[in-house]
């Protein structure tokens, strides 16, 4: 079997359910991740930071709001609201108007017109920003030890600011002094999914629903390239032997689709998928001969 990919848990369940509708063998191992991210950044107070940074508008913007409603002292509980409802007065309008689209097709966002799925794109664009806009205040909050419903005081007239920052562009070395790394650690459980490699010759017979390809473009490609070219080297060639080094070279190939073109590479796989074709009775190896079987 070979490694389709790493999926999430439900993500991979919907795969599996297409690949079993389309009579392609498949194998899921779950097995937990712990992940190694590391991000740069800049901390200093807000006046170090204008010095170095010209885009600070956004961080301007998020202090303000952060006086405005903290000044109200409301509960930690109503916090977020209020503070998405003043970074993005328009949030509700939003997503009434985006459940007013979907609506009209009953959720498929497939099914919407190019005008249509241009308006939702720019609303999660949008909604995924005030997302991180909150938590980019939150950080604020945290940096400068200030909880939600306390005295505020003049802590926000110059705050403590931690912003990720690319360091090239910027033309900082990682020993400025306001430069400073974020290290993430994280666990999560990671789906792998396997794909027999000889059941992949059934896509090729137009056993995927139509929604396949846009659900997991990936995929079909991966699995439509495998079988296509397992198909291709099932087939007797004229001479009906080779050596595994002409085997190998012909396990790279590129598929012309009205100009549009897939290159399988598979040149390092080759001895693999020779051994394949010779457990499904296609052909002989010996030594570093191959001979296909008269079938």
């Amino acid at each position: 079997m070979i490694k389709l990919g790493d999926y999430k848990e439900e993500e991979a369940k919907k795969l599996t359910t297409d690949l079993k509708k389309a009579q392609i063998k498949y194998d899921v191992r779950i097995h937990p991740v712990i992940d190694h991210f590391k991000v740069d950044c800049l901390e200093g107070r807000f006046s170090e930071l204008k010095v170095i940074l010209k885009d600070t508008e956004k961080i301007e913007h998020t202090i303000m709001i952060l006086k405005s409603i903290l000044s109200q002292r409301p509960s930690p509980d109503a916090f977020k609201e209020l503070f998405l409802k003043e970074y993005n007065p328009l949030r509700e309008s939003e997503r009434d108007q985006m459940a007013q689209i979907l609506n009209k097709v009953s959720g498929n966002f497939q099914s919407l017109d190019e005008d249509d799925k241009k308006k939702v794109s720019q609303i999660f664009l949008k909604s995924a920003d005030d997302e991180q806009s909150y938590y980019e205040a939150m950080s604020v909050l945290h940096r400068n030890n200030i909880e939600v419903g306390a005295e505020i005081g003049d802590l926000l007239d110059d705050p403590i600011i931690r912003t990720t920052r690319d360091l090239a562009e910027l033309g900082l070395e990682k020993d400025h002094p306001l430069v400073r790394q974020t290290i993430i650690i994280s666990a999560k459980k990671v789906a792998e999914v396997f794909i027999d490699e000889f059941s992949s010759i059934s896509a090729l017979n137009g056993v995927f629903d139509n929604s396949f390809f846009e659900r997991f473009p990936a995929e079909y490609c991966k699995i439509s390239a495998l079988g296509s070219l397992l198909k291709e080297l099932a087939e007797r060639p004229s001479a009906g032997k080779m050596s595994m080094n002409e085997f190998a070279q012909i396990c790279a190939k590129e598929f012309d689709n009205n100009g549009h073109l897939l290159i399988a590479d598979f040149l390092d796989y080759a001895s693999d998928l020779a051994r394949i074709l010779e457990k499904h009775g296609l052909i002989k190896i010996k030594g570093e001969s191959i001979k296909w079987r008269v079938l």
